[in-house]
């Protein structure tokens, strides 16, 4: 490619043309012969990559370039690479602009020159970095020479928990802390035995051992704790409505997640790009709750099972002691699609292959009234087998629209479009609850931490 310097030495050389034309000519073609020449001196760098293989949804992840120069004078050259478009640069050193231009690097005579910038993962999934390209200066500066260098490299984007647990009250960080490698006990109407204590006022007269009270000639109680070894299975719907991209709003949080346009409902833009909080599928916060879920799990011993769908099976695991990290690499490759899930053939499935008595976790939302019909017939049935427990996810921009002020008359149509949506949702719910099944109910930001507390609850309360 022909520098700056190389179009200036042409530019200058037009003036020749009012002297003399074969004058002329001549300077144009030394001025080409020698961009040639100094083309074919020049030689690029080699250059490398280095990057972690494994990043959280929303996390920003460092990127290394290495350039490395065995040549005995100093290089001038830009540099980028290609990166997956959900991947995102992050205004830094050298701003996003300039690594989509290249950016410029100067790098001594024998030496190696290494660039950082960083990214942030807005998908989960196998994200891939691709070639990595250069524009070296020739040693007279009349020329950029274009090479790449052929780099793969794969980031694997887990889902991420750390944006869902910002600013979270003490107490609720007390509730998820990790416990240290004692057993950890959790006192309440389970049916493992754990140890006898005194009566108190307020104790359920149920709990007292009535030997031990003849004994002692005071009342005793017995202690249980939270019951160990039980099945979890994880059932996630991948379908459409998973799809959704939703704001982390939480409980009593208010705002505009969404404004009215003249063409209908259009999403405010995402967090911003210096790590704000992100817009996500309501696919994600499912998952994190599903590794936060899992974390937990492993205290208390139980397995975890997982069944992914659509409307088809996209996976089944049977269940298995909790491994948060093996869970990671199988919750990064589920995606959602544009169908409607099958809820029959999922729970069939479900039931068909996880024989023993399990907390089955299904993370969904219901609007639709025929699939929300299918749901509680299939939840209902698999009820008589297993403990059902629905994590609901709300769509906050939906209940906006419901109870946004009418202004015109394209407002009144939305609002009415959106209070009745709004009502057969909660209309679902209620006949799930009616029907025996545990439902959580949950803004998407609550939704790792609710799912959690009922998880605990369950646990506590020996309900399994």
């Amino acid at each position: 490619m022909p520098s700056g310097r190389t179009l200036s030495l042409l530019g200058l050389s037009s003036f020749l043309f009012l002297v003399s034309i074969p004058g002329a000519l001549a300077a144009d073609a030394l001025i080409v012969l020698l961009a040639l020449l100094d083309g074919r001196r020049t030689r690029p760098p080699s250059a490398s990559r280095e990057v972690s293989r494994i990043s959280s949804l929303g996390a920003v992840t460092e990127v290394t370039l290495s350039v490395i120069n065995e040549q005995d004078r100093a290089l001038s050259l830009r540099l980028t690479d290609d990166l997956d478009p959900s991947l995102r640069r992050l205004p830094g050193s050298g701003g996003r602009d300039e690594w989509e231009e290249g950016f410029p690097v100067e790098v001594p005579a024998r030496a190696v020159l290494r660039c950082h910038y960083n990214v942030r993962p807005r998908a989960r999934g196998f994200l891939a970095l691709g070639a990595i390209h250069l524009r070296t200066r020739s040693p007279w500066g009349l020329v950029w020479r274009r090479s790449s260098v052929e780099a793969s490299d794969t980031l694997q984007v887990q889902p991420g928990v750390r944006d869902l647990l910002r600013d979270r009250s003490y107490a609720i960080q007390r509730r998820l802390r990790t416990p240290g490698p004692r057993r950890n006990r959790q006192w309440g109407d389970g049916r493992e035995f754990e140890s006898l204590r005194d009566y108190v006022e307020g104790d359920d007269p149920r709990t007292i051992d009535w030997k031990a009270s003849a004994k002692r000639r005071k009342y005793v109680v017995r202690n249980y704790e939270a019951e160990r070894s039980q099945n979890i299975i994880l059932a996630i719907d991948a379908g459409r409505h998973m799809r959704e991209r939703l704001p982390p709003v939480r409980a009593g949080e208010t705002g505009d997640v969404w404004n009215a346009g003249a063409s209908g409902w259009r999403e405010v833009a995402p967090g911003d790009a210096q790590g704000g909080p992100l817009d996500r599928e309501r696919m994600d916060y499912a998952l994190g709750a599903c590794m936060m879920l899992a974390s937990r799990a492993q205290n208390f011993g139980d397995r975890i099972g997982v069944v992914v769908f659509d409307d088809r099976i996209r996976h089944i695991s049977p269940p298995r002691r909790a491994d948060p990290a093996s869970l990671a690499r199988t919750l990064a490759e589920v995606k959602t699609r544009l169908v409607e899930p099958n809820y029959p053939l999922a729970l069939a499935t479900l039931g068909r292959n996880f024989r023993k008595r399990s907390l089955v976790i299904l993370f969904c939302d219901v609007i639709d009234g025929s699939v929300s019909r299918a749901l509680i017939g299939s939840l209902a049935r698999i009820g008589r087998a297993h403990l059902p427990l629905a994590i609901a996810i709300r769509n906050p921009a939906l209940e906006a629209a419901a109870a946004r002020p009418v202004e015109i008359a394209a407002d009144a149509y939305e609002r009415a479009a959106a209070e009745e949506m709004v009502q057969a949702r909660a209309t679902a719910l209620q006949v799930m609850r009616q029907s025996g099944i545990l439902v959580v109910d949950t803004p998407p930001g609550d939704t790792l931490v609710r799912t959690l507390d009922k998880y605990v609850e369950i646990k506590e309360r020996g309900l399994l």
